[in-house]
């Protein structure tokens, strides 16, 4: 079976949404290894029963989602913000992308939380005019979490010591 992986090689605007958008309309797994909820990009796309062009835009969720045969993952090297993760789910949804049952999340991926997004605009003020120009959506605290072995899970938010566990972050 073959595969096809397109890999970025710098943060940003590198063009891997726009090549994924080209190439998911004949592969049957979308899936996310890294990055989170980002700027993201948007396509126009047909839709309905009579093809009306609608644009859909994708920040999180894998956008071969646009192929109804094709299976979205988010993968466990991505860190979620979970209420941007629906907030995005219920917008696709809303202009007629069904996602039911072909969209799956790693239990294993991080999470990003409010605090994160607001150390992710703090950093940015500290560096004053030296700003590396985030989106302030926590995707850097975030892994600084994870790599500090001090970030939760998915497979957390379904554990009886969750709370306990987000109090020690």
């Amino acid at each position: 079976m073959p595969v096809e992986v397109v890999l970025g090689t710098q943060w940003g605007d590198e063009g891997k949404g726009k090549l994924v958008d080209i190439i998911s309309q004949d592969i049957d797994i979308c899936a996310r290894c890294a990055g989170g909820n980002n700027a993201g990009h948007t396509i126009v796309v047909p839709m309905g029963p009579n093809g009306e062009k609608t644009m859909l835009d994708f920040h999180l969720l894998p956008c071969g989602l646009v192929n109804p045969n094709c299976v979205g993952l988010i993968g466990s090297g991505v860190v979620v913000h979970v209420p941007s993760f629906f907030a995005e789910l219920e917008k696709l949804e809303s202009k007629g992308l069904n996602c039911q049952g072909r969209l799956l999340l790693s239990d294993r991926a991080h999470l990003v939380f409010d605090f994160h997004q607001i150390v992710d605009g703090l950093k940015e003020v500290e560096l004053g005019g030296k700003s590396i120009g985030t989106t302030k959506k926590g995707i850097g605290p975030a892994y600084s979490s994870k790599a500090s072995r001090s970030g939760l899970r998915v497979h957390h938010l379904f554990d009886d010591t969750f709370a306990e566990k987000f109090r020690k972050i």
